[in-house]
């Protein structure tokens, strides 16, 4: 049994002070100010033993939950080398992934896209980066889901497009002439993968968020 422990002038105060701060400092600056209480005691008004065990037992919480904020600090950063790791592992297979630009390297490229609803007609936009359209193509009735459709490569004018990034889009109408929701998509190589926390692969040397990638094969 512990006895003769206070603090000096107002020791409930005190105590009520250390609990609120107590979540706002660390151990080391908890146990300091627990022992300066000690120094300070009145022996004449001793603290309740049931009180000051309170307080051991709130400091020894406190050091159970930084060390566990640690370990779960390690943990966290080892599950991230894993998981780049894996991501490395990807690299040579082929990859699908919601996007709407994509590289062209000279030769025809596929593009795939999904439809909510089956469609009446259908375009497909190819556009430069800076937003002007480079060729147009008609894709005629389309069912609901995903499809693809072919660029060969070309402009408006017949002329060979210069290789590069561009970014494609689908106009659909449904029967009663009212739009249908689309959404593009790019297949190809995974050519590389970014460590470090950014959480992106690369389709085609294009830098791909990885949580829009929805199929490797």
């Amino acid at each position: 049994m512990i006895e003769g422990l206070g603090v000096y002038g107002s020791a409930t105060g005190n105590m009520a002070k250390t609990k609120s701060a107590e979540a706002a400092m660390g151990k080391d600056a908890f146990l300091k100010l627990l022992v300066t209480q000690l120094e300070n005691q009145d022996p004449l008004n001793p603290t309740d033993n049931t009180e000051f065990v309170a307080q051991l037992a709130q400091f020894s919480s406190l050091e159970g939950i930084q060390n566990l904020n640690t370990s779960l600090g390690d943990m966290k950063g080892s599950m991230n080398a894993l998981q780049e790791f894996g991501s490395a592992s990807l690299i040579g297979k082929n990859a699908k992934a919601e996007s709407s630009s994509f590289v062209y390297g000279g030769a025809p490229r596929k593009l795939g896209f999904s439809l909510g609803s089956d469609a009446s007609s259908a375009t497909l936009i190819i556009r430069e980066p800076s937003g002007k359209a480079v060729k147009e193509i008609e894709l005629g009735q389309l069912k609901s889901g995903y499809n693809e459709a072919e660029w060969n490569g070309t402009n408006t004018g017949g002329t060979q497009a210069n290789q590069g990034l561009y970014s494609f889009s689908v106009e659909a109408k449904g029967a009663d002439s009212k739009a249908v929701d689309s959404k593009t998509f790019i297949k190809g190589p995974v050519t590389g993968v970014s460590l470090g926390g950014s959480e992106a692969i690369y389709i085609d040397g294009l830098e791909i968020s990885r949580d829009l990638v929805t199929e490797i094969y």
